[in-house]
C-alpha cells in the first residue's frame, strides 16, 4: 500500500527564496557592522568600491525582504487550500519585490527611531571586553538589530500584500479549490 505524501507546508522555492535573503542580509549586516567592505575594497578596488556604496541599501532591502518573506508564509499558514494559496503566495512574493525599495526604506526609516535611552549595551560591552573590542562589537550588535527592527517592520506589509492577493484570487475567478478554501 503506497503511502500518502502529506502536502508542504511552505514550497520549496519560497524556502529558498527565504534562506537566501537571510544569508545576503546576514553578509551585508556584518560587512556593515564591521566594516568589512576595506577588506574587499583591498582585493579588488572596483567591486569594493561598489560595495561600500551599496551596502546600506541592500542591508535595508535584505531585512525588509526577509520581513516580508516571513510575513507571506504566515499568512500562507493561516489558509488552508492548495492552488489557491500557491497562486497567492506568488503573486504576493512578485508585489512584494516590486516594492521592496519602497518598504525597505519606509521600514528603515521606522527603525530608526530609537526605542531605549543611554547606552547600557555599549557601556556593559566595554567594560566587558575592553574599549576597542566593545566598540567593534556594539556596532556589529547596532547594525544587527536594526536589520531586525526593519524586518519586523515589513513583515506586516508581507501578511498584507498575502491577503490582498488571496482576497483578489478568491473574488475574481471561481473555482472548486477557491470555494474549498478555508480558514484555520
Amino acid at each position: 500500500m503506497p503511502r500518502r505524501k502529506k502536502p508542504r507546508r511552505t514550497p520549496r522555492w519560497m524556502g529558498r527564496l527565504t534562506f537566501v535573503a537571510l544569508v545576503v542580509g546576514v553578509i551585508f549586516t556584518l560587512s556593515y557592522g564591521s566594516g568589512a567592505h576595506i577588506v574587499v575594497r583591498y582585493l579588488n578596488p572596483s567591486f569594493g568600491a561598489w560595495w561600500n556604496a551599496n551596502e546600506f541599501a541592500i542591508v535595508e532591502c535584505a531585512a525588509a525582504a526577509i520581513g516580508m518573506l516571513i510575513g507571506i508564509r504566515i499568512g500562507a499558514r493561516l489558509v488552508y487550500g492548495g492552488a489557491l494559496k500557491n497562486r497567492s503566495m506568488i503573486a504576493a512574493v512578485i508585489v512584494s519585490g516590486v516594492v521592496l525599495p519602497i518598504v525597505g526604506r519606509r521600514s528603515a526609516e521606522i527603525a530608526r527611531f530609537r526605542f531605549t535611552t543611554g547606552a547600557s549595551a555599549n557601556e556593559l560591552l566595554i567594560d566587558r571586553f575592553g574599549y576597542e573590542t566593545g566598540m567593534f562589537l556594539d556596532k556589529l550588535l547596532s547594525a544587527g538589530v536594526y536589520s531586525i527592527k526593519i524586518a519586523a517592520f515589513a513583515l506586516p506589509v508581507g501578511m498584507i500584500l498575502f491577503g490582498v492577493a488571496i482576497a483578489i484570487f478568491m473574488t475574481s475567478e471561481p473555482t472548486r479549490d477557491t470555494a474549498a478554501a478555508t480558514s484555520k
